[in-house]
């Protein structure tokens, strides 16, 4: 079965601002490699046929780290979102089998192989990636065999009496090509294309993905939460500054112009992405910094 790999990198990041308005989300680098090479390198088990990502936003920015990576791509002259994308990237995504759909502001620990293995051996129209997740609304219905049933608050969609749980969608997908046919033209989000698929007799399955790490970046506090993830999974706790060997800091300097020692050996929890306006206190904590902006965190007790 051949496969193409999708990252949907199109967005405005635009609860990160004004950091993404110099620095697309995708781009965002955790320990000097971009979100988007991360997500890249984990789906190479997969030995995609195609990669492919769209873009719109600062799309230089991620031309060039598709051109690095050997993705292809697409850049959306308007923003399609997470629905319209598939029907722009039609003809590419219908020269395989399959294809993933993957958000390009996720740091997540979710096995893609296994996944697709999954997806492959149901002959599911698609296979979702879903979440149970205390801080969301987890809208997606879902059946004790793991069909999707509706997504609640949805085209009037208020549950179902074959619904076993609730979960949230992750941002990753597996589709197989046929799912191309319910995917209409023009600017929307998946949703609608999920209802006509079930609509149209097509089953969805969703498999609760909930014990793997999963961090979407989208806020101040998910940019925190995905970047102490990347510390912990790679042990590398203070990137490019001054704690001693050892010592949990969680500090990161993503700042290339910014010297080492700029950041303060007290400093924990802090991020700092551009040249600070000032610098910073000695014990500073649970910041992230740019050079128009400090965000607070919320505190990350260390482990």
């Amino acid at each position: 079965m051949s496969l193409t790999a999708f990252f949907l990198c199109a967005g405005y990041g635009s609860r990160l601002r004004p950091l993404t308005d110099r620095l697309a989300k995708p781009a965002i680098p955790f320990l000097g490699e971009s979100a988007f090479e991360i997500n890249v390198h984990a789906a190479m088990g997969l030995k995609p046929d195609q990669w492919l990502a769209n873009a719109h936003h600062l799309p230089h920015q991620i031309q060039a780290l598709g051109t690095a990576l050997g993705v292809r791509v697409l850049v959306e002259e308007e923003i399609l979102g997470t629905g319209g994308c598939l029907a722009n990237a039609a003809d590419i995504l219908r020269a395989t089998d399959h294809f993933m759909v993957h958000n390009g502001d996720l740091i997540h620990e979710i096995d893609l192989r296994k996944l697709y293995e999954t997806h492959l051996a149901s002959n599911a129209f698609a296979t979702l990636a879903g979440l149970h997740r205390a801080d969301a609304p987890n809208t997606l219905a879902v059946s004790e065999d793991g069909a999707l049933l509706g997504v609640h608050g949805f085209q009037g969609f208020e549950g179902d009496p074959g619904e076993a749980k609730r979960l949230t969608f992750s941002g990753i997908a597996f589709y197989r090509r046929d799912f191309l046919a319910f995917a209409g033209a023009g600017a929307s989000d998946i949703k609608p294309h999920w209802t006509a698929a079930l609509k149209g007799g097509a089953r969805i399955r969703v498999i609760d993905c909930s014990g793997a790490a999963w961090h979407d970046f989208g806020t101040p506090q998910g940019l925190w939460e995905a970047a102490r993830h990347r510390m912990e999974a790679t042990g590398v706790f203070a990137y490019r500054c001054p704690a001693a060997a050892g010592d949990r800091a969680f500090v990161s300097n993503e700042a290339p112009s910014l010297p080492e020692d700029a950041v303060p050996a007290g400093a924990r929890n802090v991020l700092v992405y551009e040249n600070p306006r000032a610098p910073l206190a000695p014990d500073a904590r649970d910041l992230i910094v740019g050079s128009d902006f400090s965000w607070s965190v919320q505190e990350s007790p260390l482990r």
